[in-house]
């Protein structure tokens, strides 16, 4: 850190975090016995010239301080004793004077946490912030890629990559970026096989060499990141693959031997997870696709999936074998098909959030096969974590799921009499009326989306009368949802009746069962002891809950089935078989890290899921980084592994882990919310990651240190929400409905009593979920994984406004900011061949020019 150095300072008082600033002066002092560095920081007046900074200067442009300026910030213990005053990006902060003292070996490691060296900025800038590929700035740091952000974010660019991730930033407008003609042009791209890797002209000399010449011609030629660009390098490296394995006599589908990894074009095959051999190649691909909500996760795997389709229906048929021919359904249908699972997922499985109109409420990874020739001939959709609970209480600003207010808003008058709806409109429904938001910010007519809903139905082979079905199904929860109880006290103790109204003899009709069966059974309980069953009548406190369980056991099971029923018709079987011939890419659209003001038992999972995703993250890119070493002929053994192995045992681990003590207290009866929370003091307290203050125990909260940072939990209601079971006396209920689609649906019931004891499995969301979360593990530990990290840049959903502190977080939660410290824990300094050049160039020069002053000096005095 040398004298005039531009650098960034940390600053609380800033919106955005840092100020710019120059290095005034520097001296090595020592302070008992040990050498340190003494700093001399100003503002930075030029910000913006030949160093990178934002807007016209700090202070509206004011001059840097004078040399008698008597800095307010000076403190005798050369520590800083107050933040720089201001608010905005740096309007209104005051030019400044600062010294600090700095430890050199944290220097050294570029581990000061609040003094980051600033980029210098090119005079001739091939793209906007300096480079396409954050990997490429010189100094990969916090503010300097908040900075190249909202240089490209300001310019209408919402992809830029970093290694092995492209970030996109929401922009919350309409952009001319999926027409078809932007389509073909990546097509067309990765079809010459150009290479994209890499960031754009670090040359910061204002002179181009002949090398950078040709340099800037190749880089005219290559096109921005963008989700295309990703979902055509997964393609293409699938393809290759296929074409390897084939000539090999390997298995394109990832089930036969592995072949000898070529490189064609510029690129290469995705090497084989964790291989310890070089030589092993990965045909299968994924695409993994996180964000916090609102972050747009949903609309780039449709156009990612967009992107697929397009490739698909261009593939050349001539070499399509008739058995082949014969065993698929037509290219086009099966693409439309896939792309048509999108508005009926998103009508049973979106909501709308405080933070997003369209919020997938639900994870799901999507399983799409291509044949030899690079044809879609099918998919298949797993789920995650429906959010059921959504379906009884909404916060203000939120929706229920989309399909309530799609259906009442768009249904005929021959539906109102079939469904009992008459004039119901949505502010008579208590699942829906009770957060006073009936309507979508973002302007999508939920009519339109009905019909679409229903068009895509049609396609995916629901024939009328399913379609009719379920759609009886999504009223009966409705008025499930206004069913009232009243409260009888008497000797007994307390009991309830159902109250005989409109709401409850609807439901009870469209249920398929009498009032009395349905009242019978959310007014008592069946308890299976050893050798008897019996009846125990519930209060109306309890009655409700046992209303709710209905409610969500149904809605959770139908969903299950409309997933079930677009696999049965997106998948083929017989084209799949052919594993010599076949491969897929995966596309993993999933929850990103969520950290709320109260979180609980959702929270918990969603976190334990980005968790292991991370750890996963993290071993690709230090794998790639060890690849870049070994290329660059650069010792790369002593860098050390950051592993959040920890986390997960504490959350998963058999018996000590939080889900086990968690799953304990579920299988005993007398098993409570108090007594898990009190178990999980006694057994995870000691854990490094676990912390749970004398203030955290009298409110049944507990923190667990996350990689993306601490976040507090409260236990109320985990255990019911880990059972997540109907009742034995609603499933009876169910057992005797005249309703064809319930019987359809016992299977996807989760049900209490002989069912669901001696398996802890069959009791536990969480045990079921962590059964689900290590085979997706384990199929994308298969494939060579993409990385798309969706960002939101403002919480108002509104355009041209970014929000540094908010995307900071988002970073920081998506695992960028940890990839970004796994890829500089070897080297944090990196300068492209040119920069490195002009720098020694310069040394050079200037000991040539002290030297011949020296000699000049002496003579004088001979």
């Amino acid at each position: 850190m040398e004298k005039g150095q531009p650098v960034w300072l940390k600053s609380t008082a800033s919106h955005w975090g840092w100020v710019p600033a120059i290095v005034h002066n520097r001296e090595e002092v020592t302070i008992k016995g040990i050498t340190v560095l003494r700093v001399t920081l100003r503002d930075d007046p030029t910000n913006g010239g030949t160093a990178s900074g934002i807007g016209s200067g700090v202070g509206g442009g004011n001059s840097s301080a004078s040399d008698d300026y008597s800095s307010p910030f000076y403190d005798a213990d050369l520590h800083r004793a107050t933040e720089i005053k201001g608010d905005g990006y740096y309007a209104n902060i005051e030019p400044f004077e600062i010294t600090l003292t700095i430890d050199l070996e944290s220097l050294a490691r570029d581990e000061l946490d609040d003094i980051k060296i600033r980029d210098y900025e090119s005079t001739n800038q091939v793209v906007v912030g300096g480079v396409d590929d954050l990997i490429g700035l010189t100094h990969l740091h916090e503010p300097a890629i908040l900075h190249a952000l909202l240089l490209r974010y300001e310019d209408d660019i919402i992809y830029t990559s970093t290694g092995p991730i492209l970030i996109a930033i929401n922009p919350f407008k309409s952009m001319p970026l999926y027409t078809d003609e932007v389509m073909q042009q990546y097509r067309l791209q990765g079809e010459r096989g150009v290479s994209v890797s890499g960031g754009g002209n670090n040359n910061t000399d204002g002179q181009t060499t002949l090398g950078e010449k040709k340099r800037s011609e190749l880089l005219s030629e290559k096109l921005p990141p963008h989700a295309y660009l990703t979902a055509d390098d997964a393609y293409r490296a699938m393809m290759r693959g296929i074409e390897i394995n084939a000539a090999f006599g390997g298995g394109a589908g990832g089930s036969g031997p592995t072949a000898t990894r070529k490189k064609t074009a510029g690129r290469r095959v995705g090497e084989v997870k964790g291989s310890s051999d070089d030589n092993e190649t990965a045909t299968n691909q994924s695409i993994l696709v996180s964000g916090e909500s609102g972050a747009g996760k949903t609309v780039t795997t449709k156009i990612v999936l967009n992107y697929f389709a397009m490739l698909s229906k261009l593939v050349m048929t001539d070499d399509t074998n008739q058995e082949e021919e014969s065993a698929a359904v037509t290219s086009s249908s099966v693409e439309q098909q896939v792309l048509d699972s999108n508005p009926i997922l998103e009508s049973f499985g979106n909501a709308r959030t405080i933070r997003n109109d369209n919020s997938s409420r639900f994870g799901k990874y999507i399983d799409i096969r291509f044949s030899h020739n690079g044809r879609l001939t099918g998919a298949s959709i797993d789920t995650y974590l429906l959010e059921k609970v959504r379906l009884i209480r909404q916060t203000e600003g939120e929706r229920n799921f989309h399909v309530f207010y799609q259906l009442l808003e768009a249904a005929t008058d021959q539906e109102r009499d079939d469904y009992f709806l008459g004039d119901m409109k949505l502010e008579d429904f208590a699942l829906v009326n009770q957060s006073g938001t009936y309507d979508r910010r973002d302007m999508v007519s939920d009519v339109d989306m009905h019909r679409e809903m229903l068009d895509a139905m049609s396609t995916m082979g629901f024939d009328p009368m399913m379609i009719k079905n379920i759609m009886r199904l999504i009223v009966a929860v409705l008025y499930a949802g206004n069913m009232t109880f009243t409260e009888i006290t008497s000797h007994k103790g307390e009991t309830c009746t159902l109250d005989e109204t409109e709401a409850s003899e609807a439901v009870a009709c469209l249920l398929g069962v009498s009032f009395e069966k349905l009242a019978a059974a959310l007014t008592s309980r069946v308890l299976f002891l050893k050798e008897e069953v019996i009846i125990k009548e519930l209060s109306a406190k309890q009655a409700y809950k046992a209303s709710e369980a209905l409610i969500k056991s149904i809605y959770g099971a139908n969903f299950d089935f409309i997933v079930e029923t677009i696999n049965k018709s997106i998948h083929n079987d017989k084209i799949d078989k052919r594993n010599d011939k076949s491969a897929y890419i995966g596309v993993l659209d999933i929850f990103g890290f969520e950290t709320f003001e109260v979180n609980t038992f959702e929270q918990l999972c969603i976190n334990y899921t980005n968790e292991t995703l991370q750890q996963h993250f993290n071993k690709h890119v230090f794998k790639m980084e060890q690849q870049e070493y070994e290329r660059e002929g650069i010792l790369w053994k002593f860098i050390s592994f950051p592993d959040n192995q920890d986390v997960l045992d504490l959350i998963d681990m058999k018996r000590t882990g939080i889900l086990a003590v968690l799953d304990e207290q579920c299988i005993v009866d007398w098993g409570s919310d108090d007594k898990f929370t009190h178990a999980l003091y006694t057994r995870c307290e000691k854990h490094d990651r676990f912390e749970a203050t004398p203030r955290q125990k009298a409110d049944s909260k507990f923190s667990v240190e996350h990689y993306a940072g601490p976040v507090e939990y409260t236990t109320d209601d985990w255990i019911e929400k880990n059972k997540d079971q109907l009742p034995a006396a609603s499933v009876e209920l169910l057992q005797s409905s005249s309703f064809s689609l319930l019987h359809t649906l016992q299977r996807f019931v989760r049900a209490e009593g002989a069912g669901g004891r001696g398996s802890v499995a069959t009791k536990s969301v969480a045990a079921k979920f962590s059964e689900q979360l290590k085979d997706l593990r384990a199929r994308i530990d298969l494939t060579a994984p993409h990385y798309i990290r969706c960002l939101k840049p403002n919480d108002e959903l509104l355009p041209d406004d970014f929000d540094p502190k908010n995307i900071v977080e988002q970073l920081r939660y998506s695992g960028v900011l940890e990839a970004v410290r796994v890829s500089r824990a070897g080297y944090p300094t990196r300068y492209p061949h040119g920069l490195f050049f002009l720098g020694i160039t310069c040394s050079v020069i200037s000991e040539a020019t002290e030297t011949n002053e020296a000699k000049t000096l002496g003579n004088s005095y001979d």
